[in-house]
Protein backbone atom coordinates (compact mmCIF):
# COMPACT_ATOMS: atom_id res chain seq x y z
CA UNK A 1 0.00 0.00 0.00
CA UNK A 2 2.98 2.74 -0.23
CA UNK A 3 3.14 2.78 3.83
CA UNK A 4 6.26 4.31 5.03
CA UNK A 5 5.52 4.62 8.70
CA UNK A 6 2.78 3.31 11.29
CA UNK A 7 1.00 3.07 13.95
CA UNK A 8 0.54 -0.54 15.29
CA UNK A 9 -2.31 -1.11 17.74
CA UNK A 10 -1.99 -3.58 20.15
CA UNK A 11 -4.58 -6.83 19.66
CA UNK A 12 -6.84 -7.58 21.97
CA UNK A 13 -6.24 -11.38 22.49
CA UNK A 14 -2.61 -10.59 23.92
CA UNK A 15 -3.49 -8.60 26.85
CA UNK A 16 -0.48 -6.81 28.07
CA UNK A 17 1.99 -9.49 26.55
CA UNK A 18 3.71 -6.70 24.26
CA UNK A 19 6.58 -8.85 22.88
CA UNK A 20 4.95 -8.55 19.12
CA UNK A 21 4.77 -4.97 19.52
CA UNK A 22 8.04 -4.13 20.08
CA UNK A 23 9.95 -6.68 18.28
CA UNK A 24 7.90 -4.48 15.10
CA UNK A 25 8.56 -1.48 16.58
CA UNK A 26 12.65 -2.27 16.83
CA UNK A 27 12.33 -4.08 12.44
CA UNK A 28 10.29 -1.10 12.04
CA UNK A 29 13.73 1.43 12.89
CA UNK A 30 12.45 4.26 14.35
CA UNK A 31 9.45 4.92 11.85
CA UNK A 32 6.75 3.17 14.02
CA UNK A 33 4.41 4.42 16.86
CA UNK A 34 2.46 1.99 18.57
CA UNK A 35 -0.75 1.68 20.76
CA UNK A 36 -0.44 -0.87 24.04
CA UNK A 37 -2.59 -2.73 26.06
CA UNK A 38 -1.60 -2.48 29.86
CA UNK A 39 -2.82 -3.07 33.31
CA UNK A 40 -3.41 0.02 34.85
CA UNK A 41 -3.00 -1.12 38.14
CA UNK A 42 0.07 -3.54 38.01
CA UNK A 43 1.86 -1.52 35.45
CA UNK A 44 5.32 0.12 36.79
CA UNK A 45 6.23 3.26 35.86
CA UNK A 46 9.67 1.79 34.36
CA UNK A 47 7.19 -0.61 32.59
CA UNK A 48 5.81 2.08 31.16
CA UNK A 49 9.06 4.17 30.30
CA UNK A 50 10.44 1.00 28.55
CA UNK A 51 7.18 1.23 26.53
CA UNK A 52 7.27 5.22 25.75
CA UNK A 53 11.63 4.56 24.74
CA UNK A 54 10.59 1.80 22.16
CA UNK A 55 8.04 3.97 20.76
CA UNK A 56 4.52 3.63 22.60
CA UNK A 57 2.41 6.45 22.59
CA UNK A 58 -0.74 5.76 24.07
CA UNK A 59 -2.97 2.74 25.55
CA UNK A 60 -5.99 1.01 24.03
CA UNK A 61 -9.11 0.22 26.11
CA UNK A 62 -11.82 -1.87 24.66
CA UNK A 63 -15.04 -1.55 25.99
CA UNK A 64 -17.59 -2.86 23.23
CA UNK A 65 -16.11 -6.29 21.87
CA UNK A 66 -16.80 -8.02 24.63
CA UNK A 67 -20.05 -6.42 25.85
CA UNK A 68 -18.53 -4.56 28.46
CA UNK A 69 -20.35 -2.18 30.56
CA UNK A 70 -18.76 1.66 30.31
CA UNK A 71 -16.21 1.50 33.62
CA UNK A 72 -15.74 5.38 33.44
CA UNK A 73 -13.25 4.45 36.34
CA UNK A 74 -11.34 2.47 34.45
CA UNK A 75 -10.96 4.94 31.89
CA UNK A 76 -9.86 7.62 34.67
CA UNK A 77 -7.28 5.43 36.40
CA UNK A 78 -5.82 4.47 32.76
CA UNK A 79 -5.63 8.88 31.87
CA UNK A 80 -4.15 8.72 35.36
CA UNK A 81 -1.64 6.95 34.84
CA UNK A 82 -0.60 7.75 31.02
CA UNK A 83 -1.48 11.70 31.59
CA UNK A 84 2.18 12.08 32.86
CA UNK A 85 3.89 10.56 29.71
CA UNK A 86 1.95 12.91 27.24
CA UNK A 87 -0.25 9.71 25.56
CA UNK A 88 -3.43 9.04 23.99
CA UNK A 89 -6.12 6.65 25.03
CA UNK A 90 -7.84 4.83 22.45
CA UNK A 91 -11.14 3.79 22.90
CA UNK A 92 -13.67 1.38 21.79
CA UNK A 93 -16.74 1.79 22.09
CA UNK A 94 -19.80 1.89 20.77
CA UNK A 95 -21.72 5.03 19.58
CA UNK A 96 -24.52 5.09 22.40
CA UNK A 97 -21.19 4.60 25.37
CA UNK A 98 -20.02 7.89 23.83
CA UNK A 99 -23.38 9.46 25.40
CA UNK A 100 -22.18 8.01 28.46
CA UNK A 101 -18.45 9.17 28.00
CA UNK A 102 -19.08 12.66 27.25
CA UNK A 103 -19.24 14.38 30.67
CA UNK A 104 -16.00 13.06 32.23
CA UNK A 105 -13.56 13.91 28.79
CA UNK A 106 -13.02 17.12 30.07
CA UNK A 107 -11.45 15.98 33.35
CA UNK A 108 -9.42 13.17 31.99
CA UNK A 109 -6.66 15.38 31.02
CA UNK A 110 -5.52 13.48 28.16
CA UNK A 111 -5.99 12.70 24.27
CA UNK A 112 -8.65 10.59 23.60
CA UNK A 113 -9.10 8.51 20.49
CA UNK A 114 -12.16 6.91 19.05
CA UNK A 115 -11.97 3.70 17.21
CA UNK A 116 -14.22 3.26 14.35
CA UNK A 117 -15.80 6.19 13.71
CA UNK A 118 -17.80 5.56 16.86
CA UNK A 119 -18.99 2.19 15.91
CA UNK A 120 -22.75 2.92 14.80
CA UNK A 121 -25.05 0.45 14.88
CA UNK A 122 -26.03 -1.37 11.29
CA UNK A 123 -29.29 -2.37 12.89
CA UNK A 124 -30.39 0.84 14.86
CA UNK A 125 -30.64 3.40 11.76
CA UNK A 126 -29.24 6.46 10.17
CA UNK A 127 -26.35 6.38 12.59
CA UNK A 128 -26.70 10.47 12.61
CA UNK A 129 -29.83 9.76 14.77
CA UNK A 130 -28.38 7.27 17.27
CA UNK A 131 -27.48 7.86 20.66
CA UNK A 132 -24.16 9.45 21.07
CA UNK A 133 -23.58 10.52 17.82
CA UNK A 134 -24.07 14.25 18.84
CA UNK A 135 -21.89 14.27 21.86
CA UNK A 136 -19.07 12.22 19.34
CA UNK A 137 -19.31 15.36 16.97
CA UNK A 138 -19.42 17.95 20.03
CA UNK A 139 -16.09 16.50 21.62
CA UNK A 140 -14.27 16.43 18.60
CA UNK A 141 -15.51 20.45 18.28
CA UNK A 142 -13.43 20.60 21.57
CA UNK A 143 -9.61 19.07 19.81
CA UNK A 144 -9.08 17.00 22.77
CA UNK A 145 -10.81 13.92 20.69
CA UNK A 146 -9.28 12.20 17.73
CA UNK A 147 -11.65 9.60 15.80
CA UNK A 148 -10.08 6.73 13.63
CA UNK A 149 -11.99 6.09 9.73
CA UNK A 150 -11.13 2.90 10.13
CA UNK A 151 -13.61 -0.86 10.18
CA UNK A 152 -16.33 0.80 8.13
CA UNK A 153 -16.72 -3.30 7.29
CA UNK A 154 -18.20 -3.71 10.20
CA UNK A 155 -21.45 -1.73 9.91
CA UNK A 156 -21.40 -1.68 5.94
CA UNK A 157 -25.54 -1.86 5.92
CA UNK A 158 -25.59 1.90 8.05
CA UNK A 159 -27.46 3.74 5.96
CA UNK A 160 -26.16 7.14 5.91
CA UNK A 161 -22.78 5.36 6.34
CA UNK A 162 -21.13 8.32 3.34
CA UNK A 163 -23.07 11.23 4.90
CA UNK A 164 -22.42 10.00 8.44
CA UNK A 165 -18.33 10.11 7.41
CA UNK A 166 -18.63 12.87 5.60
CA UNK A 167 -20.15 15.36 8.26
CA UNK A 168 -17.60 13.91 10.47
CA UNK A 169 -14.73 15.04 8.50
CA UNK A 170 -16.40 18.66 7.22
CA UNK A 171 -16.35 18.81 11.60
CA UNK A 172 -12.78 18.12 12.34
CA UNK A 173 -10.61 17.74 9.59
CA UNK A 174 -7.37 18.09 11.84
CA UNK A 175 -9.01 15.09 14.25
CA UNK A 176 -9.53 12.42 11.96
CA UNK A 177 -6.55 9.78 11.49
CA UNK A 178 -7.13 6.84 8.82
CA UNK A 179 -6.56 3.24 10.03
CA UNK A 180 -6.43 0.29 8.00
CA UNK A 181 -7.83 -2.23 10.69
CA UNK A 182 -5.85 -4.71 9.56
CA UNK A 183 -4.83 -7.58 9.53
CA UNK A 184 -8.88 -7.70 10.04
CA UNK A 185 -9.70 -10.89 12.92
CA UNK A 186 -12.81 -12.24 12.91
CA UNK A 187 -14.10 -10.88 16.08
CA UNK A 188 -15.48 -12.56 19.01
CA UNK A 189 -18.74 -13.35 17.05
CA UNK A 190 -16.45 -16.07 15.20
CA UNK A 191 -15.49 -17.68 18.72
CA UNK A 192 -19.02 -17.99 20.51
CA UNK A 193 -17.60 -20.39 23.07
CA UNK A 194 -14.68 -18.12 24.01
CA UNK A 195 -11.89 -21.23 23.32
CA UNK A 196 -8.68 -19.11 23.10
CA UNK A 197 -6.88 -22.29 21.28
CA UNK A 198 -9.24 -21.84 18.43
CA UNK A 199 -7.66 -21.01 15.49
CA UNK A 200 -9.84 -18.25 13.37
CA UNK A 201 -9.85 -17.49 9.87
CA UNK A 202 -8.69 -13.72 8.89
CA UNK A 203 -11.80 -11.43 7.06
CA UNK A 204 -11.49 -11.02 3.59
CA UNK A 205 -11.38 -7.14 3.21
CA UNK A 206 -10.10 -5.34 0.06
CA UNK A 207 -7.56 -2.93 1.69
CA UNK A 208 -6.97 -0.93 -2.20
CA UNK A 209 -10.53 -0.66 -2.58
CA UNK A 210 -10.67 0.60 1.10
CA UNK A 211 -8.28 3.45 0.52
CA UNK A 212 -10.13 4.17 -2.84
CA UNK A 213 -13.23 4.53 -0.61
CA UNK A 214 -11.74 7.24 1.83
CA UNK A 215 -10.46 9.38 -0.62
CA UNK A 216 -13.70 9.60 -2.62
CA UNK A 217 -15.00 11.23 0.80
CA UNK A 218 -12.08 13.63 0.57
CA UNK A 219 -13.00 14.34 -2.41
CA UNK A 220 -16.75 14.68 -1.21
CA UNK A 221 -15.54 17.25 1.48
CA UNK A 222 -12.88 19.15 -0.35
CA UNK A 223 -13.71 18.99 -3.87
CA UNK A 224 -11.33 18.59 -6.84
CA UNK A 225 -8.82 15.93 -5.90
CA UNK A 226 -9.05 16.17 -1.86
CA UNK A 227 -5.80 15.80 -1.79
CA UNK A 228 -4.77 18.68 1.23
CA UNK A 229 -7.89 16.43 3.45
CA UNK A 230 -6.14 13.37 2.48
CA UNK A 231 -2.59 14.45 3.62
CA UNK A 232 -4.01 15.66 7.11
CA UNK A 233 -6.01 12.25 7.35
CA UNK A 234 -3.08 10.05 6.07
CA UNK A 235 -0.07 12.23 7.15
CA UNK A 236 -0.23 15.10 8.95
CA UNK A 237 -2.98 14.53 11.88
CA UNK A 238 -1.13 11.16 12.68
CA UNK A 239 2.35 12.97 13.16
CA UNK A 240 0.79 15.23 15.31
CA UNK A 241 -1.07 12.79 17.64
CA UNK A 242 1.15 9.99 17.72
CA UNK A 243 4.28 12.51 18.15
CA UNK A 244 6.64 11.52 15.55
CA UNK A 245 8.72 14.18 14.45
CA UNK A 246 11.13 12.61 11.76
CA UNK A 247 12.11 14.02 8.98
CA UNK A 248 11.23 11.39 6.12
Amino acid sequence: MGIAHACLVAFSVYYDDHSSILDALHRMGGKGRAVACIDPKTATDDDLRLLHEAGVRGIRLNMRTRSEALDKAAVKLAAARVRPLGWAIQLYLSLEQIAELAPIVPELGVTLVVDHIGAPSADKGPGRLQPGYAELIQLLKTGQVYVKLSGVYRFSALPDLDDYVVDILQTAPDHVVWASDWPHSAGVEANPGGDRDKVQAYRKVDDAAWISRCREWCRDVEGGDGERLARKIWVENPRMLWQYNGDD
